[in-house]
């Protein structure tokens, strides 16, 4: 029948039909409107929100193709001619699809309504629907642009709305408005109006768009490493302070203090080398006409073989792990030093017609040079952690002797090593696959340029693996220094002359200096530029300084005795913990007595009220360490004495104690936590479409985990000299050492005009954490009691008597429901899909 058409019909129209594959005559009495919205409130980039609505006639030969299914061929070429053109291959990476478009069947007509968006993230142009909006460095320009299919067709309305930046020019002159600033267009003869809009938004939204600026990256660049320079220099002031404190040192102390300077070292020439090697291939890209500037990639698989033998020769590992470091280094080397030899370009970019041998290669370096950065980081983490005892030494294999340290393992390593990078590749293909099919969806599937294009897209991701593979490590080595730092801390507790009271000012001093590193959030992130992150590094240190200042001298083993005026926590010492902890018990049992003596309840072995009065007024003598008669002081109870002690000998084991509990207390709101940032709303597009999928919602839930472990080591570290009789009371000054930073990063965000993310929910989340880990730890205190109990509820009304229960339970209910209405309404899904600088948890910068 086609034949015959052909046949019968004049070449003339036979022509035209060939040079018209989309019919688009058919489409002039189609109906079509278009809007723009663009949305700068609460928000890093702006965002460009666009919907064009088409009412095509069912006598379109494309029309029953908008029935069909997304995956057919025939849908495909309908919402191409459409949304895009007569060509068979588009890529739109700046565009994204809120949700599938939305097509109705209608007498006579399908209606075909398509929702997209974009970012205005970089300057240049952006495409977004029918849309060209061109982002400058001071104005912006929008056009409306829609395909060559649709411009004959009858336009009936056309809107434009500028946000809250409104409009310098538009033309031609709008024919309404709408809404408080949109400009509306209605042809008359609804031809197709040459709209063209020109906006000045707000410094902060123009800014947040100028980050590949060389002096907006520059900025940013110094910001990143005076964060890390900060870092490792007060980490050398500190190891030098603790050096000349006085006294002589120990082994342990002088060994840990040598390898938290050489580790210093170690991850200032680290950052220099990953953080400044961005800003280096932007100047090379600015003032340089050479090849150099084009091969970041290449040398960022040498910097990865670099920073890998860095943390490998740091940590120290068997030489079988060495050996294998060695093994890997090979393959990257040789493709880095020589790509010609395997018909590798010497930019490592794959073309078309890149030889087998020039793809495995490449895929062999690759996963060679990740897989050796992975392994040094183990060996490193590994001595560290035996450092900090969180790996502890074999039993000793006869009575009397030092324990047999554990070695990290070829055997062990090997397994974990193959299988991290494996899963790692294989979540970062799943991502860029679906970044691919995202940006291509309309492309023509059987056209063989498609899949020429698909494979060259994977190919390039593959060889800038090669560099970014590096910075997503980079994201996560804070958790080295934090283990450097908590080695020390272990040294110190450990030492002869230890204080079993408290920390000493040298040790509060790393204490200090672990807050910003393991709790800390990296905060000081505006427009998307991190040039003022650095300062939050002293902004952490200073709120956790000011809570212990303003703290100090009024913990409950500060309080002086009655007579001699010596400071309780001198006349507290574990010798007479046991006594301390049955006068608590009985303490608690007679004002049970008397309660039921108030109440009218007496029974068979109830004192008079004297008698039970003189006996609690017995149980608060007490002696001096010189053994003279002494009384507890005059507001503080044997039960708040006990609680001041903690449940451990030592605040080092207190420490050790309120990180574990505070680990296990903290998993659900880890998930929650990881949930809000990752998986809810407009977050969840980052975690599908960019970075590492899966691998970075683990890496979420460690940020979160190691957060509230550190937190609550330093609830417990510091628990004698926190002010507050119970748990929760001691929490609050850790608290609100997280909160001001928070605070301070909230008004920047408000001058930038910017959303709030989690903020609120970090701090809700971490009030809730520590609220229950100071709960936990005074059930502790008392754990051998818990025999006596049905239930831990029922030990901890005993602890804490009945009108300090209720209030306690009152204050946690109202966190409870404080943190779930933020987790609930205020979370802020409106960021930027594609994850960039900003607050990360943990005290790593964003990066």
């Amino acid at each position: 029948m086609a034949l015959l058409l052909g046949v019968l019909a004049p070449p003339g129209q036979v022509a035209r039909a060939s040079d018209d594959p989309c019919a688009a005559g058919h489409l002039a009495t189609a109906r079509v409107s278009a809007s723009l919205r663009l949305e700068h409130e609460r928000r890093t980039q702006s965002k460009l929100v666009s919907r064009l609505t088409v009412r095509v006639p069912s006598a379109w030969p494309h029309a029953t193709g908008l029935l069909l299914g997304e995956e057919s061929a025939a849908y495909r070429k309908a919402m191409r001619c459409l949304l895009r053109g007569t060509a068979s291959q588009y890529e739109w990476w700046d565009e994204w699809r809120s949700r599938p478009p939305r097509v109705t069947p209608e007498k006579g007509a399908v209606e075909v309504r398509v929702d997209t968006y974009a970012w205005a993230d970089g300057t240049g142009m952006t495409y977004v629907g029918p849309w060209d909006v061109e982002i400058g460095k001071d104005h912006w320009r929008i056009r409306l642009n829609p395909a060559d299919a649709l411009r004959r067709a009858r336009w009936t309305s056309v809107v434009v709305d500028p946000g809250s930046a409104g409009a310098l020019t538009a033309r031609p002159r709008p024919t309404g408005g709408k809404g408080d600033t949109g400009l509306l267009w209605r042809p008359a003869r609804q031809a197709l109006p040459a709209v063209d809009v020109r906006v000045d938004p707000a410094w902060q939204r123009s800014w947040a768009t100028q980050g590949d600026r060389l002096r907006f990256l520059g900025a940013g660049t110094a910001g990143e490493l005076l964060w890390e320079g900060s870092l490792a220099v007060l980490l050398l002031l500190a190891a030098r302070r603790t050096r000349r404190a006085g006294g002589p040192l120990t082994a342990d102390e002088t060994a840990q203090l040598a390898t938290v300077t050489r580790w210093a070292w170690v991850f200032l020439a680290i950052s220099v080398l990953n953080t400044g090697e961005n800003l280096l291939y932007r100047v090379l890209a600015e003032f340089s006409h050479d090849d150099w500037a084009t091969l970041q990639a290449r040398h960022g698989l040498a910097a990865s073989l670099v920073i890998g033998w860095a943390v490998m020769l740091f940590g120290r590992p068997r030489r079988t792990v060495q050996l294998a470091g060695a093994v890997l280094t090979v393959p990257a080397l040789v493709v880095a030093v020589r790509p010609d030899t395997f018909g590798l370009p010497a930019h490592l970019f794959l073309p078309e017609d890149a030889p087998d041998r020039a793809v495995v290669a490449l895929f062999t370096a690759v996963g060679c040079a990740f897989g050796l950065l992975l392994l040094g980081t183990v060996a490193t983490g590994w001595r560290l952690s035996r450092a900090a005892g969180l790996i502890k030494d074999r039993p000793p294999a006869t009575p009397g002797t030092p324990g047999i340290p554990r070695e990290l393992r070829l055997r062990h390593a090997a397994p974990a090593l193959v299988l991290a990078v494996v899963v790692i590749g294989l979540c970062v293909g799943f991502t860029r696959e679906r970044d691919w099919q995202r940006a291509s969806w309309l492309s023509a599937h059987g056209d063989p340029a498609y899949g020429t294009a698909h494979l060259t897209a994977l190919r390039n991701e593959l060889t800038w693996f090669a560099d970014t593979g590096k910075d997503w490590w980079f994201g996560y080595d804070w958790i080295l220094v934090g283990l450097a730092v908590l080695a020390v801390l272990r040294a110190r507790a450990h030492r002869p002359a230890a204080s079993a009271h408290g920390p000493d000012p040298t040790e509060e001093l790393w204490l200090l200096l672990f807050f910003p590193v393991m709790v800390g959030m990296g905060l000081g992130w505006f427009t998307g530029n991190g040039a003022l992150s650095w300062l939050w590094v002293f902004v952490n240190l200073g709120a956790l300084w000011l809570g212990l200042a303003l703290g100090r001298g009024r913990a409950v083993l500060d309080r002086p005795l009655q007579r001699s005026g010596t400071p309780l926590g001198k006349a507290l010492d574990e010798a007479r913990r046991h006594d301390l902890l049955d006068r608590a018990r009985r303490f608690r049992e007679v004002h049970a007595k008397l309660r039921r003596l108030d109440q009218g309840q007496s029974d068979d072995e109830a004192h008079s009220r004297r008698a039970y009065e003189r006996e609690l007024r017995g149980l608060h003598h007490w002696r001096t360490p010189s053994g003279a008669a002494d009384r507890l002081p005059a507001d503080v109870s044997v039960v708040d004495a006990a609680l001041a002690l903690g449940p451990r000998t030592t605040w080092w084991e207190n420490g050790c104690r309120a990180a574990a509990l505070a680990g296990v207390i903290g998993l659900p709101v880890s998930a929650l936590m990881v949930w809000s940032e990752q998986l809810r709303g407009e977050f969840l597009t980052s975690t599908l479409y960019f970075g590492y999928g899966f691998p970075s919602l683990l890496m979420g839930l460690v940020y979160w985990q190691v957060t509230w472990a550190g937190v609550g080591f330093l609830l417990g570290a510091l628990w004698r000299r926190l002010p507050g009789r119970r748990g929760p009371v001691r929490s609050l000054p850790i608290t609100a050492a997280f909160a001001l930073p928070t605070g301070l990063d909230a008004v920047g965000n408000w001058i930038t005009r910017e959303g709030q993310t989690n903020l609120a929910q970090c701090a809700a989340a971490m009030l809730l954490v520590m609220t229950l880990t100071g709960i936990a730890l005074d059930l502790d205190t008392f754990r051998g009691e818990r025999r006596y109990w049905q239930s831990r509820l029922g030990l901890l009304l005993s602890i804490y008597q009945m009108r300090y229960f209720s209030l306690q339970m009152a204050y946690l209910f109202a966190q409870l429901i404080a943190f779930l209405t933020l987790w609930q309404f205020f979370t802020d899904t409106g960021g930027p899909p594609e994850p960039g600088g900003g607050a990360t948890p943990g005290g790593a910068p964003g990066n």
